[in-house]
C-alpha cells in the first residue's frame, strides 16, 4: 500500500466511523456499482457523463429518494455529513485524485499544456468498490462508540 492509498483509506474509515459518513460511502458505491455514470478521479465531472465517488452518491440520493436533486452537490453532502465530516470528504476528494493519477492512470505528453491523462477506467472502478468494500466492512465490524463527558 502506498502513500496515496494509505491516506484515502485513513480518510474514508473516518467517515464510515460516522453514521452520515457511512451513509455516504454507501449510496456511493451502489451509484458506482448502478454503471450509470462511469467513475472519475477527484473531483472531475464531464457534464454528467462521469463524477467522482461523491458525485455517485448524490446522483443514488437522487435515485433512490433519498432527498430532490436541488442545488449543487456540495451542499448536500455537506448538510448530509455536516461541517465536521465535510473536510474529510473534501480531503478524500484530493486523496482519490492523487491515487488515481499515480496507480491508475496513462499519460500522454503534449507539446503546449499539461499532459493529458487518462484513468484506466475498469480497473480504478474495481479498486475504488474494493477499497469501499472493505472499509465498510470494517466499520460494520467495529465495536460502536459511545461518546463519553469530559472529564470523566
Amino acid at each position: 500500500m502506498d502513500t496515496f492509498e494509505k491516506r484515502l483509506r485513513d480518510q474514508l474509515e473516518t467517515l464510515a466511523a460516522d453514521d452520515r459518513g457511512r451513509a455516504l460511502l454507501q449510496l456511493g458505491l451502489r451509484g458506482i456499482q448502478g454503471g450509470e455514470q462511469e467513475l472519475t478521479a477527484g473531483c472531475w465531472t464531464d457534464h454528467g457523463i462521469a463524477g467522482c465517488l461523491f458525485q455517485h452518491a448524490y446522483w443514488q440520493g437522487v435515485r433512490e429518494g433519498v432527498f430532490e436533486d436541488r442545488g449543487r452537490p456540495g451542499d448536500w453532502i455537506g448538510s448530509l455529513v455536516g461541517s465536521g465530516l465535510y473536510g474529510d470528504v473534501i480531503g478524500a476528494i484530493d486523496s482519490f485524485d492523487r491515487l488515481a493519477k499515480s496507480r491508475y492512470a496513462d499519460r500522454q505528453p503534449r507539446l503546449i499544456g499539461p499532459d493529458r491523462v487518462r484513468i484506466r477506467q475498469a480497473e480504478w472502478q474495481e479498486a475504488v468498490e474494493a477499497m469501499l468494500i472493505d472499509v465498510l466492512a470494517h466499520a460494520a465490524e467495529a465495536p460502536t462508540r459511545v461518546p463519553t463527558a469530559l472529564g470523566t
